[in-house]
């Protein structure tokens, strides 16, 4: 195999709104709130058979940017 080989990247990761507040220690009615906030800024979710969901690696960065903005 040549060293331009593909790299397969890891598969992404959706959090159901249970799944972010078990992350977030608040109620999936607060990740809803929060989610229809302009000024909390959440990712988009995505729907997956009826069920909302957000990406974890938008989660991230979007943790990260919170974090950075109270510096």
């Amino acid at each position: 195999m040549s060293k331009f080989a593909l790299r397969r990247s890891a598969p992404r990761r959706f959090l159901s709104r249970r799944e972010q507040a078990q992350r977030y220690h608040k109620s999936t009615r607060t990740i809803k709130r929060w989610g229809e906030d302009p000024a909390m800024k959440m990712p988009p979710e995505y729907d997956f058979n009826g069920l909302p969901h957000r990406d974890e690696a938008e989660l991230e960065q979007w943790e990260r940017g919170r974090v950075a903005s109270k510096d």
